[in-house]
């Protein structure tokens, strides 16, 4: 009985998966709450490292139940969080910082996916991470491994921007788990960056002094100066980086290093004198080394639209869609994926002044099933229906079948709020048949109202 037993207890060690919930913090009173706040019934314990907090930081997460651990502050990020690691006792760490958290459904799914992964090769989980703006909206969505094993072998390495390395030298065996888990990150707001740029801008120029040569650093660099609002310092940082990737620097930091190429495209496209010739330098020789990354051919969309290149826009957009739709976030794309609706917008422009109408209605329709009420897109539809050779051959009957099509796929004509935004949309577009078809939908006292509002006249 007593083996029984004991074979039993070493089984429960195996086939346990308890969280420990890590973080670092200073001054995060305005977030530890909410930091600490999804774990509570999820992880085993919870571990917050003071770097010396001056405000209520320490006093909130002690009455929430954290142990708190003091570590003095020396300008190195890895320091810091592989001490928050020591502490732990679970069998996975979920490290994220205090302007991060999870959502309660995925923090019920997080116990699962441990669990699942727990008796298996996989170290790590990969998840979509998703920046929120000032106004709280998704200002763009990349992937990051925050939750790992606890194996004395999984570190953290550099000051600042730090990775999650083997000590064994070799890739961690992670899993893509980026559209069923996000972690969202307050941290890119105006107020947080304001707070972090000059503290960011002094480790990474620590970090250069001793190796010059590391390309991702002068990327991050480029980075802090975009946050400052300093883009001439940004773009110099980013071509040093471009410089030492060019020159054949081997090791291949993945997203980071992809992201010092979007930012150079990105200034480039910004600027209506930029050459043709420059942009696609740096674009060709992004796309060969990422081809995956989706926000090369956003950026390169964008470039070719502001210069009425339609096709090169509509080509690149397209691309770049597809390449998300393939890969997700997880070879980057934060930039289209922040801007989906845009892009939708955009590509529906090229179309259109492509003479690709079929095109023009399948993009509209995309943007309209998410908004029906964005009144710019409904007009480049009803352009496109307007244009449509065999519609416009049937002329008012036409117009009814697209009447019918708008009823039957985006508005309730049952509703008055639904007809009247339509036809609005028929005369903003020009699309008189149309007009009369919508017209047709009114009751005769509803027409006299709705001409009285839209133009101050009466059909009586």
């Amino acid at each position: 009985m007593g083996c029984d037993g004991k074979e039993k207890s070493d089984m429960d060690k195996v086939n346990r998966a308890r969280i420990s919930q890590c973080m670092i913090v200073k001054n995060e009173e305005d977030n530890i709450e909410r930091a600490l706040s999804w774990g509570k019934g999820i992880v085993s314990e919870q571990i917050v490292v003071d770097t010396g907090s001056t405000d209520r930081t320490v006093e909130i997460a002690r009455a929430m139940g954290a142990d708190v651990y003091d570590f003095q502050w020396i300008d190195d990020f890895s320091a810091a969080k592989n001490f928050a690691i020591s502490k732990a006792k679970g069998e996975w760490i979920a490290l994220l910082d205090a302007d991060e958290y999870l959502l309660p459904e995925d923090s019920k799914k997080l116990l699962d996916f441990v669990q699942k992964y727990q008796n298996t090769e996989v170290e790590c989980l990969l998840t979509a991470w998703v920046q929120m703006d000032d106004k709280g909206e998704i200002a763009g969505i990349d992937s990051q491994v925050r939750i790992f094993k606890n194996l004395p072998s999984i570190r953290y390495r550099g000051r600042i921007h730090e990775d999650l390395v083997s000590s064994e030298g070799r890739l961690l065996e992670t899993a893509d788990l980026g559209k069923s888990l996000s972690i969202f990150h307050t941290g890119y707001t105006t107020s947080q960056n304001q707070k972090k740029k000059g503290r960011n801008i002094r480790i990474i120029q620590a970090e250069l002094a001793e190796n010059p040569d590391d390309s991702r650093m002068w990327g991050y660099l480029g980075n802090e100066y975009i946050c400052a609002g300093d883009w001439e310092k940004a773009e110099q940082a980013f071509w040093k980086a471009a410089a030492l990737l060019w020159d054949g620097n081997d090791e291949v930091y993945g997203i980071p290093s992809s992201g010092v190429f979007w930012h150079l495209l990105d200034i480039l496209a910004r600027r209506p004198e930029t050459e043709e010739s420059r942009f696609l330098e740096i674009y060709k020789k992004a796309a060969e080394r990422w081809p995956k990354e989706p926000d090369y051919d956003y950026t390169a969309g964008q470039y070719y639209a502001v210069h009425h290149d339609w096709e090169l826009a509509e080509l690149h957009l397209k691309k770049a869609l597809i390449l998300l739709e393939q890969y997700g976030t997880v070879y980057g794309g934060s930039e289209v994926t922040a801007n989906l609706k845009k892009a939708y917008e955009l590509l529906s422009v090229c179309c259109y002044n492509n003479g690709n109408m079929a095109g023009c209605v399948q993009f509209t329709m995309v943007s309209l099933k998410e908004d029906p009420y964005l009144m710019s897109t409904a007009m480049m539809l009803l352009k496109a229906f307007a244009r449509d050779e065999e519609i416009r051959s049937k002329g008012i009957e036409g117009a009814r079948q697209v009447a019918a099509f708008l009823g039957g796929h985006l508005y309730n004509f049952n509703s008055l709020k639904d007809r009247i935004f339509v036809l609005r949309a028929a005369m903003a577009a020009g699309y008189e048949e149309l007009v009369l078809a919508v017209r047709e939908l009114f009751t005769p006292q509803e027409l006299q109202s709705v001409d009285q509002a839209l133009t101050g006249t009466s059909t009586s």
